[in-house]
């Protein structure tokens, strides 16, 4: 039998971090990755046809967590490292119909038309906003209803919700998701006012301050697409990793971990890292643990389809100038919102080409998964066409489906993760690193992965 200090299993963004930072932290462990697909990168991926560049799932991170940023710098990537161009600040959001932008700034707040005036005047009162109740964990939502208006919490919330998380404002617990946000709250009594605080502090240390959201930062990609950092660790790490082989169950042995693969190979580990989406965790746990099992069974996901598509850029009507759009719920259309990709980063699509990367699904669209290619191209076409204004047929589509797609914090996520945290500290050496848990982001998933390997 096979022997290991450590086994990782899931070779996607979060399990490949682990494996780097054991590698070069703890170079004296001896650590395997075991990931059941013949490919590694989970849901990030990329394909090149026909001069497009087409992301699978994620296409790019904020370049404001430093571990992401030193990651990269390690795994000799910063001279791929790519900043989305300026006008990603051109952002709009769908209304009666019509693209208005997001008004970045105070003053373009007072002339925007994305609120009506008494949506605006119910906005300004925000520092006067009742206090969250106690003990409650509040809905994103009800939080944005409280403090800036019911108005405010559908076209501005909502939609940031559902292009960040594929989720319902109404369903996602604001302390999970945001919890950033509601520190801000707590700290200062008004967003207004720590908001304020922010940026007089990132002025005085020279750094952009960001929003109630969280920090600021940069969308940041690499040239070519996303998937340069996956190529990079297998590049890196190929002796490291079995693939194409998926772990059965993991059972206690000793002071250690009978690893048990699919084809029946047995390994031997004294810890076990797993970085798989939790329901696959709850199934490689059902041996070692039933409650942790039903726990890790608890986290719901969002099925997100995304739909890259190419056009002549002569077939568009209006500017392509910007990131692109969301679309509230109350718009009452199939699409959650669009990226405009050629637009954000350079050769993303041929010269004289636009590449549209559309999203569909998400916690409140859950049938939109079974929908055949052709009836889910015909419901983008006319959202888009309708939208934006397009003549003709695209030249070039990709779909990509993820039924399991984006973990949703819901309410009471934070009870749940209180629980997961018991029964591993009475499972000594088994670890979680994933998505599932502590962030959605690339970011989220690195910084678990720098813990996690801290731990082993």
């Amino acid at each position: 039998m096979q022997q290991y200090d450590v086994i990782i299993v899931g070779g996607g963004i979060s399990g490949l971090s682990v494996l780097h930072y054991l590698k070069t932290r703890k170079a004296e462990k001896t650590v395997r990755l075991i990931e059941a697909e013949n490919r590694l990168g989970g849901t990030i991926g990329t394909d090149q046809i026909d001069g497009y560049s087409f992301d699978w799932g994620p296409n790019g991170f904020l370049d404001r967590e430093p571990l992401t940023l030193k990651l990269c710098e390690e795994l000799g990537l910063n001279d791929q490292l790519e900043r989305a161009n300026p006008n990603v600040s051109n952002r709009f959001i769908l209304r009666g119909g019509r693209l208005r932008p997001v008004p970045m700034s105070p003053p373009k707040f007072l002339m925007s038309d994305i609120l009506s005036w008494p949506g605006k005047l119910r906005l300004a009162k925000e520092p006067f906003a009742a206090k969250r109740p106690d003990g409650v964990d509040e809905s994103i939502y009800d939080f944005g209803k409280r403090r800036i208006g019911q108005e405010a919490a559908d076209y501005l919330i909502q939609p940031m919700v559902s292009g960040v998380f594929g989720g319902v404002a109404s369903k996602l617990s604001l302390k999970s998701c945001f919890p950033v946000m509601r520190q801000m709250e707590d700290e200062h009594g008004s967003l207004f006012k720590a908001m304020i605080a922010k940026a007089k502090k990132a002025k005085a240390e020279g750094k952009k301050s960001g929003g109630p959201s969280g920090p600021g930062g940069w969308l940041t990609s690499f040239h070519g697409g996303l998937n340069k950092i996956i190529e990079r660790f297998h590049e890196r790490y190929s002796d490291s990793i079995m693939s194409g082989n998926a772990v059965a169950h993991v059972k206690r042995n000793g002071n250690g971990y009978l690893v048990t693969l699919t084809d029946g190979t047995t390994l031997h580990a004294g810890s076990v890292v797993l970085a798989t989406p939790s329901f696959q965790a709850a199934r490689v746990v059902s041996h070692l643990s039933l409650p942790l099992t039903e726990l890790l069974g608890q986290i719901p996901y969002a099925p997100i389809s995304v739909i890259c598509m190419g056009y002549d850029a002569k077939q568009i009507k209006r500017s392509m100038d910007g990131f692109g759009f969301l679309v509230p719920s109350k718009e009452n259309r199939r699409i959650l919102g669009s990226i405009w990709t050629s637009s954000i980063f350079d050769k993303r699509a041929p010269e004289g080409k636009i590449q549209f990367r559309t999203m569909v699904g998400g916690d409140g669209d859950h049938d939109s998964i079974n929908l055949s290619d052709a009836d889910l191209l015909t419901a983008v076409k006319k959202d888009l066409g309708d939208v934006i204004g397009i003549v003709g047929e695209p030249e070039l589509v990709k779909i990509y489906r993820w039924k399991y797609g984006i973990p949703q914090y819901r309410i009471g996520h934070s009870k749940i993760m209180a629980s997961i945290e018991m029964e591993l500290s009475r499972n000594i050496g088994l670890f979680l690193a994933n998505n599932a848990y502590y962030g959605i982001s690339l970011n989220d998933c690195v910084k678990q992965a720098f813990k996690v390997a801290a731990l082993v």
